[in-house]
C-alpha cells in the first residue's frame, strides 16, 4: 500500500510540475505532523491508551455483572476467578518473571539452540504444573464437603482457565523479550475485558438468566481463546526445540528450576495483589461482602493506574541518574514522579468522599454502604504516591532479593491482618487489612532503600529539599 501511494505521488508530480511546490508543501506538513505526533503515537503511548480503554471496559463490566448477578452470586464469580488466577500465576512457576533475562542472556551470545531450548523447556514446565493445578482444582470442586452446585460448577468452570491464564502469563514475558509487545500486554489488559462485556451483553440481550457458573464458564473460554491466538502468533517470532531436554547440560537446568519459583510469591503480590486479597477473605466473608470488597477493591485499583504509570515512566531517568551517580536528579526525578499520581488520588478520595454513595448505586443497592472500605483502599493509593517510586528505585539499583523479602513479608502481613480484623470488622475489617499491608509494604521499602544506597523517594524528604534549593 505505501509504496503503490508512492509511486502515484511520483507520478503524479512529474506529469503536473506546476504544482510541485504544492508536493512539496504537503511532504513539509506531513513531515511536521510526523515529527510532532511521534510522541504521542508510540508503541508506550498507544498501550497506556488501549490499557486505560480496557480499564474502562472492565469497569463496564463490574457494573453489568453486580446490575444482572445477585451480590452473593457476584462474590462467588469473584471468587473462582481469584482462584483460577491465583493458582495460574503460580502453575507458572515464576518462569514469566526471569523469562527476560535469559532470553536477551542467550540472544546476546548468539545461543540460539540453548535459547530454544530454554522456551521448550519453561513452556513444558509450566503445562505440567498448570494440569496438575487444574487437577487440584476440579477435584476440590468435586469432593470438598458443604459446597453447593453452584458453586462447585462454578469453581470447576473457571478451574479450565488455569493453563491458559499460565500461558498468558509465561507467553507475554515471551512477546515482551522478543518485543511483541502489542501481544505481551494487549490480550489480558485490553482485549480481555473488551470480548468478556461484548459476550455478557449479548446474552443479557438474548435474554439469558446470568448466573456465577455461566460467567465463570464464559471467563474461562475466553481466556482460553486468547491464550490460543497469542500462542500462535507468537510461535512466528520464538523459535521452536533445538536440544532435547534430556541433551540439556544439568547445569543449565540447575538454574532455571533455581531462579523461578522463589519469584512466585513475589509476583503474587505485586501483580495479583486484588485476586490474592480476594481469595484470602473469601473463607472469611459472606459472598454478597466478598462482592462488595471486590468491587472496592478493583475501583481503588483503576485509582491506583496513575500511580502505577507515573512510576514505571520513571524507571528509565532513575536508571540514568543512578548510573551516573546524580542523587539530586533522583529527587527531581522522584518529585515529577509524585505530583500527578498524588492529585490524581487525591482528587479521587474529594470524589468518593462527597459522591460515593452515589457512584457506588451503579453497581447496585447493595454496594451504596461501601463508602469507608472504599475511601480506605482508594488512601492506600494516596499513600503509594506519597512514598514516591521507592519500589521502583529498589529494582534500579540492584536491591532484588531485598525487594523480593518486603513483598513476601507483605504478604503474610497481609495474611495475618485479615486473620485479625475481617471476622469482627466484616468488609472494612478486610480494607483496612490492605492498608496495613501497604503501609508495612511501604515503610520497609523506604528504610531498606535509604540503607542500602542512601536515597529517599518519599513526598516529605523531595519537597522539602525542592523547598530548600528554591530558598
Amino acid at each position: 500500500m505505501r509504496r503503490e501511494g508512492g509511486t502515484a505521488r511520483m507520478h503524479y508530480s512529474t506529469q503536473r510540475p506546476n504544482v510541485s511546490g504544492g508536493a512539496a508543501r504537503e511532504g513539509d506538513w506531513m513531515a511536521f505532523l510526523h515529527r510532532h505526533l511521534k510522541p504521542f503515537v508510540s508503541t508506550s503511548s498507544l498501550l497506556s491508551l488501549a490499557r486505560i480503554a480496557g480499564a474502562a471496559a472492565g469497569f463496564a463490566t463490574q457494573v453489568l455483572l453486580a446490575r444482572t448477578l445477585h451480590a452473593s452470586a457476584l462474590g462467588l464469580f469473584y471468587s473462582v476467578t481469584s482462584l483460577a488466577a491465583v493458582m495460574g500465576m503460580v502453575a507458572a512457576l515464576g518462569y514469566p518473571s526471569i523469562a527476560s533475562r535469559f532470553v536477551s542472556r542467550y540472544r546476546e551470545k548468539g545461543r540460539a539452540g540453548l535459547l530454544a531450548a530454554f522456551i521448550a523447556y519453561v513452556r513444558t514446565t509450566v503445562t505440567r504444573s498448570a494440569v496438575l493445578a487444574t487437577s487440584v482444582v476440579i477435584a476440590f470442586a468435586v469432593f470438598w464437603p458443604g459446597l453447593e452446585l453452584d458453586a462447585r460448577i462454578a469453581t470447576g468452570a473457571a478451574a479450565f482457565a488455569i493453563p491458559a491464564i499460565a500461558a498468558i502469563e509465561l507467553n507475554g514475558s515471551l512477546a515482551s523479550s522478543f518485543r511483541r509487545f502489542a501481544l505481551a500486554y494487549l490480550p489480558d489488559t485490553c482485549i480481555r475485558p473488551f470480548v468478556l462485556l461484548a459476550a455478557l451483553l449479548i446474552l443479557v440481550a438474548l435474554g439469558a438468566t446470568l448466573t456465577a457458573p455461566l460467567t465463570a464458564g464464559l471467563f474461562a473460554i475466553i481466556i482460553i481463546g486468547l491464550a490460543v491466538v497469542q500462542y500462535l502468533l507468537l510461535s512466528r517470532t520464538v523459535p521452536g526445540a533445538e536440544i532435547p531436554e534430556t541433551e540439556v547440560p544439568p547445569r543449565y537446568l540447575r538454574i532455571w528450576r533455581r531462579e523461578g519459583p522463589p519469584l512466585v510469591l513475589v509476583a503474587l503480590y505485586t501483580s495479583f495483589f486484588a485476586d490474592v486479597d480476594i481469595l484470602l477473605v473469601t473463607p472469611l466473608l459472606t459472598s454478597a461482602d466478598t462482592a462488595i470488597i471486590g468491587i472496592c477493591l478493583k475501583m481503588a485499583l483503576l485509582v491506583g493506574f496513575a500511580v502505577q504509570v507515573a512510576h514505571q515512566v520513571s524507571v528509565p531517568d532513575l536508571a540514568d541518574a543512578h548510573a551516573r551517580k546524580e542523587h539530586g536528579h533522583i529527587d527531581t526525578i522522584a518529585l515529577k514522579a509524585i505530583g500527578f499520581p498524588l492529585a490524581a488520588t487525591l482528587g479521587a478520595m474529594l470524589v468518593v468522599a462527597l459522591w460515593g454513595e452515589t457512584i457506588l448505586s451503579l453497581f447496585g443497592p447493595d454496594f451504596t454502604g461501601a463508602k469507608v472500605p472504599l475511601l480506605i483502599l482508594i488512601g492506600c493509593q494516596l499513600v503509594r504516591a506519597l512514598f514516591g517510586p521507592n519500589v521502583a528505585l529498589l529494582s534500579v539499583i540492584g536491591a532484588q532479593r531485598q525487594n523480593a523479602l518486603l513483598a513476601v513479608t507483605a504478604l503474610v502481613v497481609l495474611v495475618l491482618t485479615n486473620l485479625a480484623l475481617v471476622p469482627p470488622l466484616g468488609v472494612v475489617g478486610a480494607a483496612l487489612a490492605v492498608a496495613v499491608a501497604t503501609l508495612v509494604w511501604l515503610s520497609a521499602c523506604a528504610v531498606v532503600l535509604s540503607r542500602v544506597s542512601g536515597l529517599r523517594t518519599d513526598a516529605l524528604h523531595v519537597m522539602s529539599r525542592a523547598l530548600r534549593e528554591r530558598g
